[in-house]
């Protein structure tokens, strides 16, 4: 009797639920090829956000998915990184590698605003679609209203919150629904959301502004007492430039006040920063100006999300709904989409859910290997990089200097990815350069 197809369900179209369409789409060793339903909250594609980049292992995943050249073409043109000081003098200034293989810690070569990687994905998986009729149905305005796994094998039966999809059963659920997902609470309702995130007291502001004559196409980065820094990045439209107005408190701790901001409107957002940032200097005043009239405005709590399992029975997190990690969340949510991908590639039968629980808790346990050793941030992080005071702000630029006039970053580049003598990215079956 020849086997009938994976049935997999996607809570989330961001970046690790479309890639993990995509790469579930383009797996080489599913036969038959998997049915995919790929839901998503908002009532269209999410294709706005700031600069993200993919390193180490997910430079090799985005080769083997075919995606190297694409993601390559719309780099936001950053050519490396300028610390500033209060009248936008340089302190250092760190240029990108140029190599994929040692990248610089600040510039990626594959350095992409996260609109653009999202299309990049949703129109590759229309073509995947198009071209080799892979069953994918992407659905917007969509959520999970309840999930139950059946205890006689038959699957995971799941019920829809606004009626655009029928009741139905799903051989595999996925949460890629980011770092504050509902779904995750559903599959495992041992624990809470709120349990699972680890505060950095940071809290971000995004938006764009018109580019003038005099910008240029470096990260610049500017820091005020207390933990306050103004980022300006470019983008490759060379027609606007992404600003970061960042904020970092003394110690790793939830900020009740910040946290309550953040529910409300976005006037009252704006007006706390330009109280906030009105005399740090630099381009502060330009920057706020500007962001009175920006309509991608917005605000966000920086944290991490660290999670006991990743997958229990049919279910599992991948991306940040598992992991969020500032810095390396692209490159986590790319790899989990291929590892979870490759592993249920395996799976014999979709009507035993011992083999769908074997293929799951084999992606987690691939991953957690590259994971804990590679998620940490750098001791200090972010406290250290955003000092809350002026004499601190003196001694980061004096280390800044040193590691600038010495070429010190340049002969640390690379170091941090994992050899692959201590973990190597599995092949599953694909005929990529990887």
């Amino acid at each position: 009797m020849s086997q009938k197809p994976l049935s997999i369900l996607i809570s989330g179209a961001g970046i690790a639920g479309s890639s993990l369409a995509l790469a579930l789409a383009r797996q080489p060793n599913f036969n038959p090829k998997p049915i995919i339903t790929l839901i998503e909250r908002s009532s269209k594609p999410r294709l706005t956000g700031q600069a993200i980049d993919i390193r180490g292992p997910g430079v090799k995943v985005i080769r083997n998915l075919g995606l190297e050249e694409k993601i390559k073409a719309r780099h936001t043109t950053e050519t490396g990184i300028e610390f500033v000081d209060t009248n936008g003098a340089q302190v250092a200034r760190f240029n990108a590698s140029g190599d994929s293989d040692k990248q610089s810690a600040m510039t990626s070569e594959y350095e992409i605003l996260r609109g653009d990687l999202a299309t990049i994905l949703l129109e590759e998986l229309e073509g995947t679609k198009m071209d080799q009729g892979t069953n994918v149905n992407v659905v917007y305005g969509e959520t999970i209203e309840s999930l139950q796994e059946q205890v006689d094998g038959g699957g995971v039966t799941v019920e829809f919150s606004n009626g655009k999809l029928e009741p139905s059963n799903f051989d595999v659920v996925v949460s890629a629904d980011g770092m504050s997902s509902k779904t995750r609470e559903m599959m495992f309702e041992e624990y809470q959301s709120q349990e699972c995130v680890q505060p950095w007291g940071w809290h971000i502001a995004y938006f764009t502004v018109p580019r003038i004559a005099s910008d240029e196409d470096l990260w610049k980065w500017h820091n005020a007492p207390p933990g306050l820094a103004v980022h300006m990045r470019p983008h490759r439209s060379k027609k606007e430039m992404g600003v970061y107005l960042s904020m970092v408190g003394a110690k790793k701790e939830p900020n009740p006040e910040m946290d309550r901001l953040l529910s409300e409107d976005v006037s009252a957002q704006k007006a706390m920063l330009r109280e906030r940032f009105k005399d740090v200097g630099w381009q502060s005043a330009r920057l706020l100006d500007a962001m009175d009239q920006a309509d991608d405005f917005y605000m966000q709590k920086v944290a991490r999300i660290v999670t006991p399992t990743w997958t229990k029975g049919r279910f599992a997190l991948v991306g940040d709904s598992a992991m969020a990690t500032m810095g390396v969340g692209t490159t986590l949510a790319m790899m989990g989409a291929y590892i979870l991908s490759g592993e249920l590639a395996k799976t014999t039968s979709s009507d035993s859910s011992m083999h769908v629980a074997t293929a799951l808790s084999q992606y987690e346990k691939t991953l957690r290997q590259y994971y804990e050793k590679n998620s940490a941030a750098p001791s200090g992080f972010p406290q250290l990089a955003n000092p809350q005071t002026q004499w601190g702000i003196g001694v980061m630029h004096m280390t800044l200097r040193f590691a600038y006039y010495t070429g010190l970053e340049r002969l640390l580049r690379g170091m941090g990815d994992s050899s692959e003598e201590v973990w190597k990215l599995p092949d599953y079956g694909w005929k990529g350069t990887a």
